[in-house]
């Protein structure tokens, strides 16, 4: 015993349960990406909404705007090592209570048995808890046999049976992760068939090409900015669950429900059929902060969700827009006059991750109330929190007036040139001032042509010759009613961020 000591700093029990911990708890968590990808059913990806749920509204509002898309990557990491640790021990504990009372049977079945019931306690239902508890106490059994046999070994060969019983739990791990990631790769929908979505005249410019093609046409050029419509691609997304819902459009369908005199049901092809519009639409997410990226404009093409809740017959005077994945979003009927239902995004069906096969497009507000994977459409007599709302947030009012400082360029002739995107929702933007001495004299910039819809932003850009190495560089907004955005800076949580936009800039002479 005394060789195993030497060649490791712990006790050689500690080190056995420490191993033993590792390979249940791994594998428990690994057999359940297997079986499940990131669906509801695994077990990390239940954990999170339950966690989000019981955070504070600001903790969880912190996270978003400082980890932006990568929230939920660091959420499982952190919850998927909390979750092996706390499984692999106690599926330890429970096997060795059990051995040390009826033997090895007994401990195995004891510790499949608590762990099931911890799985199944987290993800809600006890099918998906059955076998990542069983496949994770037999690794974990199996290694503590292993690791039980090397006490008459030498020194030498008990390195071998440790190093036989970490690459074997690596090995099962390395296989079940592949299969979840494999599991995970969900399918997009391809193009839109057809150049458009539905009557289009291309002589009068009103195809999806033609207006995409003007839309590159009145964009400033910046290097290192987008244009005035984003790639889907690099189009921001945030969502409450790791992975898109997998609805298909077989077997789909948007229902109107609630108050309404008959209600209605639609199916992908009724609602492809109805009289399409395409529409450019800026959306900006709540939790965007100034200096943030969680905004984006896209040509969408869809129908009318006014005239859908209007054949309903609405006795009410507000309606719940709802999503498979718990999602919700309540607001007057009023709001949504102008809406749409949207099913293409720059002339693709719409992806996956943007709300596949449907979602709701609300003019001038938050980008929370544009219910992805939009499945039912509930009329009510009264106004209801939504889903953000009940977790601390606000943001039902019109969208804050916010302008982004995102280029700097040095010109071949020695000028700086700095450009960004400015957005006031439907009020447009009627101008952006730029400072380049801390706000003490101000300029106009630039401005990008305007986007044939309201509700979207515009470029700006401002050049000038440096004559410092320094530049404290400010930009603020004036809407189209001429009111300029508040100077105070804000932070998104509860209403949106507010204030100009700041950036120090040196300048080599």
């Amino acid at each position: 015993m005394s060789g195993f000591r030497d060649a490791w700093p712990w006790t050689e029990d500690r080190l056995r349960w420490v191993i033993a911990v590792f390979a249940g708890g791994v594998s428990v968590v690994g057999t359940s990406f297997a079986l499940y990808g990131t669906s509801q059913s695994f077990v990390i990806v239940a954990a999170s909404r339950g966690t989000l749920d019981l955070l504070p509204s600001d903790v969880v509002a912190s996270i978003i705007w400082n980890f932006g898309d990568y929230s939920f990557a660091l959420a499982l990491i952190g919850l998927g090592t909390l979750l092996a640790v706390v499984t692999g021990a106690v599926s330890h504990a429970a096997f060795q209570f059990g051995r040390a009372r009826s033997g090895d049977a007994a401990g195995l079945a004891l510790s499949a048995v608590l762990v099931a019931l911890l799985v199944a306690l987290l993800v809600g239902a006890p099918l998906p808890a059955l076998a990542p508890a069983v496949a994770g106490t037999g690794v974990m059994g199996l290694v503590v046999r292993m690791l039980d046999g090397i006490d008459d070994e030498q020194s030498a060969d008990r390195r071998r049976v440790l190093v036989r019983a970490l690459v074997g739990v690596g090995a099962y791990n390395v296989v079940t992760h592949a299969i979840g990631a494999f599991r995970g790769v969900g399918s997009r929908p391809g193009d839109l068939d057809g150049a458009a979505v539905g009557d289009t005249d291309e002589s009068e410019g009103d195809s999806i090409d033609a207006k995409l093609a003007t839309a590159a046409d009145r964009s400033l050029g910046v290097d290192g900015m987008s244009g005035l419509v984003v790639d889907v691609e690099d189009f921001y997304t945030v969502d409450i669950n790791p992975r898109p819902p997998t609805t298909e459009t077989e077997g789909w369908s948007l229902s109107v429900t609630g108050a309404v005199e008959t209600e209605r049901e639609y199916d992908y092809a009724a609602i492809r059929d109805r009289e399409s519009v395409d529409q450019f639409k800026t959306l900006r997410c709540l939790g965007d902060p100034i200096d943030g990226e969680q905004i984006g404009t896209a040509l969408w093409s869809g129908c009318s969700i006014s005239d859908l809740i209007e054949e309903a017959n609405p006795q009410g005077s507000h309606a719940v827009l709802r999503a498979p994945d718990d999602y919700y979003y309540s607001m007057p009927l009023s709001m949504l006059a102008d809406g749409l239902v949207a099913y293409g995004m720059n002339g693709r069906k719409l992806p996956r991750p943007h709300g596949y096969p449907v979602r709701a497009l609300v003019p001038n507000r938050w980008g929370k109330l544009n219910v992805k994977w939009l499945d039912e459409i509930e009329i009510v007599e009264e106004s209801e929190s939504g889903y953000w709302e009940e977790r601390g947030w606000n943001g039902m009012d019109t969208v804050n007036t916010v302008v982004k400082i995102e280029a700097t360029n040095r010109l071949s002739d020695g000028r700086v040139q700095i450009g960004g995107h400015a957005y006031a929702g439907t009020r447009g933007v009627r101008e952006v001032q730029v400072s380049v001495d801390g706000g003490e004299t101000w300029e106009a910039a630039t401005l990008s042509g305007e986007l044939p819809d309201t509700d979207t932003w515009r470029q700006w850009k401002y050049e000038w010759q440096p004559e410092s190495s320094r530049y404290n560089l400010v930009a603020k907004a004036v809407d189209g009613t001429g009111t300029e955005q508040p100077r105070a800076r804000s932070s998104p949580f509860p209403d949106g961020a507010t204030g100009w936009a700041k950036l120090t800039l040196n300048v080599e002479l």
